[in-house]
């Protein structure tokens, strides 16, 4: 491990939280310091080196240099904010809030704070495949693009309903928000920004109060 590693902590130990702490493990400049989740339980017994912090502000005022904010949609954008003011980078799981005031709120601490790093989980970007067809398009060799099309899907578990990723109060909205994200960051990848939206959501299987099928 490098003398100048990263000290991270993580706010949010479930699946997520778990999945970056694995990660932090493997990165020879990083040191999974801190973390803080209401049950920390599971991931104090398998991360017994990692101090747990009683609350989140606990964790960001903490002996770190970045937070990992991996918690429902509910409660990332005031740990965001309150981790860049706090002096802290940060990474975030997608999507960055629930609503348009979330994500103006997350850019003006940013703003506020212009040496720090903030980045999300927009993570397919980044695969193989997708960089390659990125310097394709980029070369022209395609000429002008028209359109893209993209489908992405997602299975539930037969307890779906009862999760954290079907109740609005804690997620903001359906599949789109949680994962359709991913594919509309692809088409900006490749495209820039959009000029105009045309979609339709519905409710077309399970018994929730978001959506599970999007079209845009």
């Amino acid at each position: 491990m490098s003398t100048n590693c990263v000290r991270v902590g993580i706010a949010g130990l479930g699946k997520m939280g778990m999945t970056r702490a694995r990660e932090l493990e493997r990165h020879p400049d990083a040191l999974l310091a801190a973390g803080y989740d209401p049950n920390p339980e599971a991931f104090a017994v398998q991360y017994p080196n990692v101090a747990i912090k009683e609350r989140v502000e606990d964790l960001i005022h903490s002996d770190i240099d970045a937070v990992f904010v991996c918690t429902p949609n509910r409660f990332t954008p005031e740990i965001v904010v309150s981790a860049l003011d706090a002096g802290k980078h940060v990474f975030c799981e997608k999507p960055p809030g629930r609503t348009l005031s979330d994500i103006k709120n997350i850019i003006a601490a940013e703003k506020r704070n212009p040496g720090l790093k903030l980045t999300f989980g927009f993570n397919h970007r980044y695969h193989g495949g997708i960089q390659e067809a990125k310097r394709i398009v980029d070369s022209g060799r395609l000429g002008d693009i028209l359109w893209l099309r993209g489908i992405y899907g997602k299975s539930g578990s037969t307890d779906f309903e009862s999760q954290w990723r079907s109740k609005k109060e804690l997620v903001g909205a359906g599949i789109l928000l949680d994962q359709g994200i991913h594919m509309l960051d692809l088409f900006r990848f490749f495209m820039g920004d959009f000029v105009e939206v045309k979609s339709m959501v519905s409710t077309a299987f399970w018994n929730i109060d978001v959506e599970d099928n999007a079209f845009a």
